[in-house]
């Protein structure tokens, strides 16, 4: 099954039979608003985010900047820094490669501090799929994005949206957690469902009822309308060339 049968599958079977899947409680993830009150998002991210490549980095080293300076990782998971040449750093968190580098620069640099930060978060994404475009499309996670960042990315939603059947699916190690949004009340103001997202979080917009209508409408009779287009052109084939010609001696008399 292709990609896309697969996706006009899901999306029909979301919108047959709305209540039999099982959701998680809404509360259970958190939204940008609770977690800034609890923590600074900064130094969350930098204490839980692993880096990746083709991550960026900021490295600074007080009184060395010869050292300091924008670091990506290259395809192999190392950095190429000064004095110690190649480090490898795909996996740990910021925190843990400032400690890294400034035990390996003590042997060069005495009393050495380093501040490691992600500033390009590209090794990690999200992804949305919406069954009125058919796709699924990925996104670059920036480690501080909710719902409604990740719909604004595509560009926001079609009138053949199902808003308020909006799905947010998360990977878990004993079985999916499966979240119902309320796309339609959050751009009305209410903020409960605008969830933070996590990496690989997949999040679906299905159609609405009428809308699958015509999709199943459209994929009965697509068969029956290109064999229709097929007749009418093979029928017209003829008098194309007649009809230029009379075209083109009416636009220049005289020609032949």
């Amino acid at each position: 099954m292709t990609a896309k049968a697969h996706l006009w599958l899901v999306g029909l079977l979301v919108a047959a039979v709305p209540g039999c899947m099982k959701f998680q409680d809404i509360d259970k993830a958190r939204t940008r608003y609770q977690l800034r009150e609890v923590e600074k998002r900064f130094e969350q991210l930098n204490g839980t985010y692993k880096i990746g490549i083709p991550d960026v980095l900021n490295i600074n080293v007080p009184d060395h900047p010869d050292l300091s300076g924008s670091y990506e990782l290259r395809p192999d998971g190392n950095i190429s820094f000064p004095l110690l040449r190649d480090v490898y750093a795909e996996g740990l968190t910021a925190v843990q490669l400032s400690d890294l580098l400034a035990r390996e620069l003590e042997k060069y640099v005495k009393k050495v501090e380093v501040l490691v930060t992600v500033t390009g978060m590209y090794s990690q994404r999200v992804f949305l799929g919406t069954r009125s475009q058919s796709s699924v499309r990925a996104y670059r996670f920036t480690g501080d994005m909710t719902i409604l960042d990740l719909i604004s990315e595509q560009g926001g939603f079609t009138k053949e949206a199902f808003t308020s059947r909006t799905r947010l699916m998360r990977a878990s190690y004993e079985e999916p957690e499966i979240y119902h949004i309320r796309l339609d009340r959050i751009i009305c103001g209410e903020f409960k469902t605008n969830v933070l997202l996590k990496k690989d979080d997949f999040v679906y917009l299905p159609a609405t009822t009428f809308a699958e209508v015509g999709y199943i409408v459209d994929a009965i009779t697509y068969p029956l309308r290109s064999i229709i287009s097929g007749v009418r052109t093979v029928t017209e084939l003829p008098y194309a060339g007649r009809g230029a010609r009379e075209r083109s001696e009416r636009a220049s008399p005289g020609a032949y």
